[in-house]
């Protein structure tokens, strides 16, 4: 909305992901099987489509049907993102024999690194609890992401402490700064506000040259519930995306319906923005990118976002953990009284599931009741070659009812001749990248101002400008 110098009976609203009807996806081992109980991007955080193998791999966490607090690392590969396998790798027993596919003891968030020029480093992961230091955190390096066997401790004291919950690890392309190359996000402690636990989660983040240096951001925390509706924020998923930076967080509160000392921890999945990746606001918080599941479905408790989108033949897929309404007396500080084990969160059924938007579909425009002719102006916007061309990304539309149209203004509001509403092309297919044209042949240089009008229950999601070349 800060591209907007005006609007008429315009709303931003946040679209609403769709939910994969296979989910949830990655199989439950059988009950002799390490992950019987819970496979769920979690501890183990992270899955990325890898470019150079052409596959969907997923790091997650799991545990078996135990009242004791572990879990294990695992490793599950993908061609298409929906249905998953679980390669044999050997590497740890369990029950007895090694027939299994857990790469790793430890677990965290993990990146692949393309540009990394030691090949033992090619994939990295945030490790909250070193192997080698149980106080401190680490990054645990692998070749070929199955095999961590290297770890560098970090000296995370300029952040003031020893170790960190770390909730998203990335390597920003995007950022033009090189300090700022790597980011990570963690969770801390703060005092609530509201009634229920007298702690509870926000968010901070950290940047730095390499993996293994760190700056704290100076607007720590990026993301504090006591700034919105919500009680926590306990995980969270960063997207760098065309400049910016999209967050979906974990929304969640206690309701109050008897169990645990809070009541049950729900959360769904919602919006925050950034135009430097440091400074977020929550996009319309009353909306949700991704709901729970409908009473008596797997999700229908709390979801757990994963902490990387993968953005794929013009789909972004966003990954998930899903509990359902039996997770009760959870997190540690809503146990019962009396609960005979350390932790209520190894004893329930945990899942992965996937949720889909078309590309630059976070968020559109539309009219606030879905009938009102609506415009949105843009600030002005400087167009240098005549054979540029206007794109939109545009959804909901339907002949003589519903579509977007275009015109081009000047300072004062008024159509340029041949750019009028009525002589743009109404642009009524639905489509992430649709030509917009008028009467006029070329497209006028200069500095103008876009006047976008949008009828009945059309959406718009995004505009940009292409330089078209010459025949």
């Amino acid at each position: 909305m800060d591209d907007l110098a005006e609007t008429h009976n315009v709303e931003l609203s946040v679209v609403q992901a769709e939910k994969h009807g296979n989910n949830p996806l990655i199989p439950l081992g059988d009950l002799n099987e390490w992950d019987c109980g819970q496979a769920r991007p979690w501890e183990g955080r992270s899955v990325i489509y890898d470019e150079e193998d052409r596959l969907f791999k997923a790091w997650y966490s799991g545990t078996d049907v135990t009242p004791d607090r572990w879990w294990k690392l695992g490793y599950a590969v993908s061609h298409d993102g929906v249905t998953w396998g679980k390669p044999v790798l050997e590497q740890f027993e369990f029950n007895g024999n090694k027939r299994n596919n857990i790469c790793a003891s430890v677990f965290g968030p993990v990146l692949k690194d393309t540009e990394e020029s030691d090949e033992r480093k090619r994939y990295k992961m945030f490790v909250k609890h070193s192997p080698n230091n149980r106080e401190g955190s680490a990054i645990a390096y692998s070749p070929d992401g199955v095999h961590w066997d290297h770890f560098a401790e970090l000296d995370l004291s300029p952040l003031g402490g020893k170790r960190y919950d770390s909730v998203v690890f990335l390597k920003d392309e995007q950022d033009p700064d090189p300090s700022r190359r790597f980011k990570f996000f963690w969770q801390n402690t703060i005092e609530a506000d509201k009634p229920g636990p007298e702690l509870v989660r926000a968010k901070c983040m950290a940047y730095g040259p390499t993996e293994t240096e760190w700056r704290a951001s100076e607007h720590n925390p990026i993301l504090n519930p006591n700034d919105g509706l919500e009680q926590e924020n306990h995980f969270i998923m960063c997207i760098p995306y065309e400049g910016q930076y999209i967050l979906p967080y974990e929304y969640g509160w206690y309701h109050p319906d008897g169990t645990g000392k809070f009541g049950s921890y729900t959360a769904d999945i919602r919006l925050a923005h950034s135009q430097d990746g440091e400074r977020y606001a929550r996009v319309r918080p009353d909306q949700k990118v991704i709901p729970r599941g409908e009473h008596g479905q797997w999700d229908d408790l709390s979801l757990v976002i994963s902490d990387k989108a993968i953005i794929k033949d013009d789909t972004i897929y966003l990954f998930y953990c899903g509990q359902g309404e039996d997770w009760t007396s959870w997190p540690p500080q809503n146990r019962v009284d009396g609960f005979p084990f350390r932790t209520t969160g190894s004893i329930r059924m945990s899942r992965m599931g996937l949720a889909t938007l078309r590309r630059d579909r976070f968020t559109s425009l539309r009219a606030m009741d879905g009938e009102t002719p609506s415009f949105a102006i843009t600030q002005p916007i400087t167009v240098d070659d005549g054979g540029s061309s206007l794109f939109v990304n545009v959804s909901g539309t339907l002949p003589r009812r519903s579509w977007v149209a275009v015109e081009i203004v000047n300072a004062a509001g008024e159509p340029l001749p041949g750019y009028s509403v009525s002589e743009c092309n109404p642009l009524v297919p639905d489509g992430i990248r649709l030509p917009v044209s008028w009467n006029a042949a070329t497209f006028p240089v200069g500095e103008h101002r876009f006047k976008f009008w949008i009828y009945g229950n059309a959406n718009l999601h995004s505009f940009w400008f292409e330089n078209q070349p010459s025949v």
